[in-house]
């Protein structure tokens, strides 16, 4: 039932954490929530190894895997491009590139000046 099992005295108990299901007691785990594999009735991260099985770094969804020895099956990692840095330019880089800008518009607008008026003269 959703994280919970009947106890015998007709109570629900929640089961322990990563237990999507559990029986008999809150530690029997009979299937996990996601990011948590099954091993020996236990409910393991999947970044954490247990006995000869070994969890994977970044992985958000797994399985034990068949011979019960090795690395976990990871399903679904997370994502190493993804930072957590803004993607946007900072203040600093927005007013350098303005200024550069502004003095190439000026540039460009003093040389023509000069091309057609002292030019235009000689």
């Amino acid at each position: 039932m959703g994280g919970y099992f009947k106890t015998s005295s007709n109570t629900c108990t929640k089961c322990d954490a990563g237990c999507a299901t559990c029986t008999g007691t809150a530690s029997t785990c009979s299937t996990c929530a996601s990011g948590y594999y099954l091993s020996n009735s236990k409910c393991i991260a999947c970044d954490r190894s247990d006995g000869s099985i070994t969890g994977v770094s970044d992985c958000l969804s797994c399985a034990a895997p068949s011979s019960n020895t090795g690395p976990v099956l990871c399903y679904l990692m997370k994502d190493s491009t993804a930072s957590n840095s803004d993607p946007n330019l900072s203040t600093g880089a927005i007013a350098s590139i303005s200024v550069a800008v502004i003095a190439v518009v000026g540039g460009l607008v003093g040389f023509l000046c000069w091309w057609f008026i002292c030019r235009g003269k000689a």
